[in-house]
């Protein structure tokens, strides 16, 4: 397992913490939530955090964190909202929209607001649950999937010392009928973010909110989640929340965007050093990340977005930056649709924070990596990939496949063929004249799931050169 983290000259690090001393909370009015950060009276309860949070044991078999990019079955929000009426009703054209609920009155009247606003109701659960606030992304569920073939939820002490919201991963577990698990580090979820294959970030608020126990929290995050690689770096906004999703999004396994800032801003040289930084990390494909930028002059929270299945949700402003926003989010991810959403957003706080991706639990998992870069010559190039049916029932062995194409040519089809246990292969044939080889797997299952490696189909085939 390997920890890194993104170091700074002392001098740096002193004006980088005098930065966070001096940070100013918004105003807040809501009288429906609690804000995202902790009210006066909360920071005199700081030492209720995780006091009667009871650890399990460790999930059995190999275990891995499944990613906001991969397919999800359901958005959590919670009622009164924090988000526009709007998203409720986009979301809700694709997949379930899980409510959060304090008692069948509030119920009646998410309804009727629902109803209102042209929202899928066929698509709409509810569950009865009090919350102190609609930060569903901060104190929701985490996903895994086990050695059992099983996906499965993990639990943390939410660091708010809010007992209503610490309570909902274990309540979703229920509603979705998974196992439950309990990792005892104090997090919280918009300081977190995974790639799928075993790689994390967050910022060095984990670290701080558990005791400055490094060892102990990766060896947690590896125990419980399967993460071999936890980039824990400097919070370069420089502002009280220290959540990596104001400023920083994995994309995909080898994409992140990260916010960029005039080089007027004070805090210019801090985003510039996250940004080389993960530049120069190797992804879970064996190769750099790709960084892409996104440019907010005035504290817009473009990169505070939530990818759900194969479409992006990005916060706007009304600032004349939302469109090269939006472009950036469809240059890095070709072939999804990129929505923006007007809200009460604020830098430190905005989409994502306030809806959580709930996994497909019974999802058609296809791992592959990737045959990248220039590849020497041969008459045929070996693809393989194993295909995990999590609801547990079988493939369609004749609708397995590898759809490739060679430099400008239409695509083609070849099967892959059962090896071993879960791994399937195929041999995509070469010739010297090929120069570019363009690729993509496609599976079916017998729940009716049909998926695709990467996760958008053709529009993210990947290529090698020959």
């Amino acid at each position: 397992m390997k920890n890194q983290y993104l170091y700074l000259p002392a001098l740096l690090l002193a004006l980088l913490f005098t930065n966070v001393a001096r940070a100013q909370y918004p105003e807040w009015n809501d009288p429906n939530s609690l804000p995202i950060w902790m009210t006066p009276e909360e920071e005199l309860r700081r030492h209720e955090i995780g006091l009667d949070f009871v650890p399990t044991s460790i999930p059995p078999g190999e275990i891995r964190n499944i990613a906001e990019h991969e397919r999800m079955q359901a958005a959590l929000i919670r009622y009164p909202l924090g988000i526009p009426l709007n998203l409720v009703a986009a979301m809700s054209q694709h997949v379930k929209v899980i409510t959060l609920v304090s008692s069948t009155t509030v119920q009646n009247q998410a309804i009727n607001s629902y109803q209102s606003a042209g929202v899928n109701m066929a698509n709409c659960q509810f569950l009865i649950a009090p919350t102190d606030s609609y930060w569903t992304r901060d104190y929701g569920p985490w996903f895994i999937t086990t050695g059992e073939n099983q996906v499965a939820i993990v639990d943390f002490p939410y660091d708010r010392p809010r007992p209503n919201d610490n309570q909902v991963p274990s309540k979703v577990a229920a509603f979705l009928n998974v196992p439950l698990y309990a990792m005892n580090v104090v997090h919280t979820g918009g300081n977190y973010m995974t790639d799928g294959w075993g790689i994390s970030a967050s910022t060095d608020l984990v670290y701080e909110e558990n005791n400055n126990n490094v060892s102990w929290v990766n060896q947690q995050m590896h125990d419980y989640l399967g993460i071999d690689t936890y980039h824990v770096t400097l919070d370069p906004l420089g502002d009280y929340i220290k959540h990596i999703d104001c400023w920083g999004k994995f994309l995909d396994v080898d994409k992140i965007i990260i916010t960029e800032v005039p080089v007027s801003n004070p805090r210019y040289q801090y985003f510039e050093q996250v940004a080389n930084y993960f530049a120069n990390q190797i992804s879970a494909y064996g190769t750099p990340f790709q960084v892409y930028r996104v440019y907010s002059p005035n504290g817009q929270p473009y990169t505070n977005s939530l990818i759900l299945n194969h479409r992006v949700y990005v916060p706007i402003t009304g600032s004349s930056n939302d469109a090269a926003a939006i472009a950036k989010y469809q240059e890095a991810m070709p072939g999804y649709e990129v929505l923006g959403f007007t809200g009460s957003w604020l830098t430190t706080d905005a989409l994502h924070c306030r809806v959580k991706d709930i996994a497909d639990i019974g999802m058609l998992y296809i791992k592959h990596m990737p045959i990248v870069g220039e590849q020497e010559y041969q008459p045929f190039f070996e693809i393989s990939a194993d295909m995990i049916p999590y609801s547990g029932s079988p493939l369609y062995t004749d609708s397995l496949f590898v759809i490739y194409k060679k430099n400008m040519d239409s695509f083609d089809t070849i099967p892959l063929v059962h090896h071993q246990n879960n791994t399937y292969k195929a041999l995509i044939p070469a010739s010297p004249d090929d120069n570019t080889i363009s690729y993509y797997l496609s599976a079916a299952d017998q729940s009716g799931r049909r998926e695709t490696f990467p996760f958008i189909g053709a529009a993210g085939a990947r290529s090698f050169t020959v």
